[in-house]
């Protein structure tokens, strides 16, 4: 998975309580570390830098700033996975847009804990991957490489061409890729896949959703300046256009 095989944790969580049942829950497997906690964001901040982790757990509901604005903080200038931990349910969908691994409700169980850092494990191990890829001088050229996707099924690495796909969004953890045949689940982030994706033809449309813009089959226009996208072979699914992503979709279009 990792050069030391071991999953740096940070918890952020003002309630000491549930960081310390947390932190046990977690140091129940061999291969995870609590290696710092902090109960706000200026604590966060302080220590975050020093211990490097790999994961941080955040809780939602925190005086000064919540766990929403605290990741949206961390993540720009580092790129750790996130996973919330928190009583309030009703964060998951903006959670979920920070492309975080997983939401655990309060109370945790072990089981849920076991679920979450099987993704965990998934999502550092395709990091590692690409990482080495990165820093291999013997790289395959850039059309091989963005030419072809490996997707895991069944224990098995299914190949398919990145000309098939047609969009990806980020769902719960972990990202749908869609063709005409099926959609597949990728152990990946959205950012981490743009990487592997030829610039010139994938659009960011949302901070969720990623489009190939040579399928767009119809720009419709939404609310509050964003669109909606149809597009070649699912004509069941639209796909959004952020108030953000808006203008450069007119300038692709021409619109």
């Amino acid at each position: 998975m990792m050069e030391d095989k071991i999953i740096r944790a940070l918890i952020i969580d003002d309630e000491a309580p549930a960081r310390s049942e947390l932190k046990f829950l977690l140091e129940q497997h061999a291969d995870v570390c609590v290696v710092c906690e902090a109960a706000n964001f200026p604590e966060a901040l302080a220590v975050i830098r020093q211990c490097q982790p790999h994961l941080v757990f955040l809780d939602v509901e925190m005086p000064g700033m919540n766990g929403i604005r605290i990741a949206e903080k961390i993540l720009e200038t580092m790129q750790p996975l996130l996973v919330f931990a928190t009583a309030h349910e009703e964060f998951a969908l903006k959670a979920f847009e920070l492309n975080a691994v997983d939401y655990l409700l309060k109370p945790f169980s072990p089981k849920r804990i076991d679920q979450c850092l099987d993704k965990v494990r998934g999502m550092l191990t395709q990091r590692a991957a690409v990482a080495v890829h990165a820093a291999d001088e013997t790289h395959p050229p850039k059309a091989v490489c963005r030419g072809k996707l490996a997707i895991e099924q069944g224990g098995k690495a299914q190949i398919i061409s990145t000309n098939d796909i047609i969009a990806a969004c980020s769902s719960e953890g972990h990202v749908d890729v869609y063709t005409v045949q099926k959609v597949y689940q990728v152990g990946l982030t959205l950012q981490e896949l743009q990487s592997r994706l030829d610039e010139e033809i994938f659009f960011r449309s949302h901070r969720g959703c990623l489009v190939n813009i040579e399928k767009v089959k119809e720009v419709i226009p939404w609310f509050n300046g964003t669109y909606n996208l149809m597009m070649e072979g699912l004509p069941d699914v639209e796909f959004p256009v952020s108030r953000q992503q808006a203008p450069k979709l007119r300038k692709i279009f021409n619109l």
